[in-house]
């Protein structure tokens, strides 16, 4: 496992080990590693040509000096980067401080041997020049500050992208929600605008104690669903007693020509839907499989678990699919699409087809989920009703 950006702390990283540590922190530890590493391979080389007292000194001055160098390096770059500088005038700046930065970094250490040479002369095997700075030295020096920037622009470069990225992800999560939201705010007032004309036409018909329990019942619906407005999943049982609290509103109106039945098997009960995800499926065989036909007929509402999946059907015994207009999705269908797309992507399947007794079935098939309620950010797809009718 990798070292990875904090969840909590922006800028921070997480150690395999579960310790966190600050962007600050960061840099000291491996400024301090990596100048440390490169200490330890000169000094190899140091011994091949000195004494292992003149191999220290020569590399402590050549840690020191470059140590000291890179941490203006950095403010510099650092500065560069909060003002916005472009990326070709930062690779100028970087190819300019590279080559100015090894005279720069030489004559230190020129000093510093003219002084040990004073103090003790046999730390000392060569006296530098402070008018001449040899090539093979410029080129060296030149190369190790020039890879010191490009491993600092790479670490600072690696965690602006984690959090770029990071923020992407929120954005998205943000916006996901407010369309999961717009889209559940749909179907309320569409529920809300048909129940009321049911009231009304008891109302005219004289069945005013007809009405006035519609009017309990539209009541009690419409307080799920403000229990649920901001929750845009919820599990099966609780969408369920929407669908039960849509069918009893409906039985209260026509009687004896509307029958249901509910069938949820107890592993899927505790299982996450998007919110009013059924009830429209439901309005829609309501509607068009049963409320045209003079004898009435039945829906019947089933949720199981196959397979890893949640699976979700509404069927009717009505007249079956209506082929003057395949390509309209009417609202409940549309919606019902959009929201599992948005939800799940490629992992859920919604098709309408034929019902077992000739009415119409609508089949869904989504993950398996429990547990925390609420949108989780899935890859997107177009996800629409394999075949079509007129709706709600």
């Amino acid at each position: 496992m990798s070292a990875h950006l904090s969840e909590l702390k922006p800028g921070w990283l997480v150690w395999p080990s579960g310790r966190q540590v600050s962007h600050r922190f960061l840099f000291w530890l491996l400024q301090s590693g990596g100048w440390i590493a490169f200490g330890l391979m000169m000094f190899g080389y140091a011994l091949a040509r000195e004494s292992p007292l003149q191999a220290v000194f020569d590399v402590s001055i050549l840690i020191g000096t470059g140590f000291g160098l890179t941490i203006l390096y950095r403010y510099l770059y650092g500065r560069w980067r909060r003002r916005g500088v472009s990326p070709l005038r930062l690779s100028i700046y970087v190819l300019l401080l590279a080559a100015v930065g090894a005279p720069v970094w030489f004559e230190p250490q020129v000093l510093l041997t003219w002084i040990a040479a004073s103090i003790r002369p046999s730390l000392v095997r060569w006296m530098p020049s402070f008018t001449m700075i040899p090539l093979d030295t410029w080129l060296f020096e030149a190369f190790v500050l020039l890879t010191w920037s490009l491993l600092y622009f790479g670490v600072n470069g690696w965690i602006s992208l984690q959090l770029e990225r990071r923020r992407a992800v929120r954005a998205e999560a943000l916006a996901q929600s407010a369309r999961l939201q717009a889209l559940q705010s749909q179907l309320e007032p569409h529920f809300l605008f048909n129940t009321l004309n049911g009231i009304s036409a008891l109302v005219l018909e004289g069945r005013s104690e007809a009405a006035t329990t519609m009017i309990a019942l539209l009541s009690d619906f419409l307080r799920l669903a403000l229990q649920t407005s901001a929750t845009p999943q919820i599990t099966v049982g609780e969408e369920m007693t929407f669908v039960r609290h849509y069918l009893d509103i409906q039985k209260i109106r026509f009687g004896d020509r509307l029958r249901f039945q509910i069938d949820v098997a107890a592993e899927a009960d505790e299982a996450l839907v998007p919110t009013l995800l059924l009830q429209p499926l439901v309005e829609n065989a309501v509607r068009h499989g049963i409320l045209v036909r003079a004898n009435g007929g039945a829906v019947q509402i089933s949720a199981s678990v196959q397979a890893g999946l949640l699976h979700l059907r509404v069927e009717d015994d009505g007249p079956g699919l209506k082929r003057t207009n395949p390509a309209s999705t009417g609202l409940g269908l549309s919606n019902t699409a959009t929201r599992l797309s948005e939800l799940y992507g490629a992992q859920a399947s919604f098709t309408v087809g034929r019902g077992t007794d000739g009415g119409v079935a609508a089949d869904i098939a989504l993950p398996l989920q429990f547990g925390a309620r609420g949108p989780s950010v899935r890859p997107q797809s177009t996800l629409r009703p394999s075949v079509l009718e007129a709706q709600v």
